[in-house]
């Protein structure tokens, strides 16, 4: 299985609690974060694991560099934009097949992982697969609304949630070079990844299927790398 790496942005939220580091290279369990992610890929078999990093972040850049100087299945993407889209995009370019891409501060059941990759292996070609999550923990999430047979149909991003259940995006997304193209084909421009979920599930012939992890959440501030240690430490990574 391919991988990709969002990590495009500026961690902002870090830098106003004084974190001179980029947001990627933030410690877990006194690692990189993105460093904790791809262990955790390559454990899921990873053959490749592509990263959309943001240029103006040397620290990353190098430290992506010794991974791969270690021989890692680590490819860099380097890319300065404020469009999450364009950072996948970026990362993603020449995947032919399934691959799935993750932010690099995802935080995620490894177990219930295991079943999500196999649930993209197996779906097919005109299908994504899309993490979701009941566990609502981010102060602004992205809403998922589903069909009465279980499709993802549509997103919102803030705000009050759809009728009915309360899900969210849980930060992971199975999808194929064949989507990401079929995108570009029907000219389609999404402002974010967010707008890209919206597009996807509203505005193209794909079927966007769900799957629900019971637990799921990204690191944007220390009370959250907190609770990635906390919850993490109850797992083999």
């Amino acid at each position: 299985m391919d991988y990709v790496i969002l990590a495009g942005g500026l961690g902002t939220r870090f830098v106003k609690e004084g974190y001179e580091c980029p947001k990627p290279m933030v410690p877990i369990f006194g690692r990189p974060m993105i460093g904790v992610l791809i262990d955790f890929l390559l454990k899921h078999g990873a053959d490749h694991i592509y990263v959309g990093a943001n240029e103006r972040m040397p620290q990353l850049l190098d430290y992506l560099k010794s991974l791969a100087d270690e021989g890692l299945p680590v490819v860099t993407r380097p890319i300065i934009t404020d469009n999450s889209f364009c950072t996948l995009r970026a990362a993603s370019e020449g995947i032919s097949g399934k691959f799935i891409a993750l932010t690099c501060d995802a935080i995620l059941h490894p177990r219930e992982f295991d079943a999500y990759k196999e649930a993209v292996e197996a779906s097919g070609a005109d299908e994504a697969v899309m993490g979701l999550t009941r566990f609502v923990e981010d102060e602004s999430p992205l809403y998922a609304r589903l069909s009465p047979e279980g499709e993802v149909v549509d997103y919102k991003y803030g705000g009050t949630p759809f009728e009915g259940d309360v899900i969210v995006s849980a930060g992971v997304y199975g999808l194929s070079g064949r989507i990401m193209q079929a995108v570009g084909e029907a000219g389609l421009q999404p402002e974010s990844l967010s707008d890209f979920q919206r597009l996807l599930a509203s505005a193209t012939p794909f079927r966007v299927l769900p799957f629900e992890f019971s637990i799921a959440f990204d690191v944007d501030n220390t009370h959250d790398r907190l609770h990635a240690e906390s919850f993490l430490s109850q797992f083999d990574i």
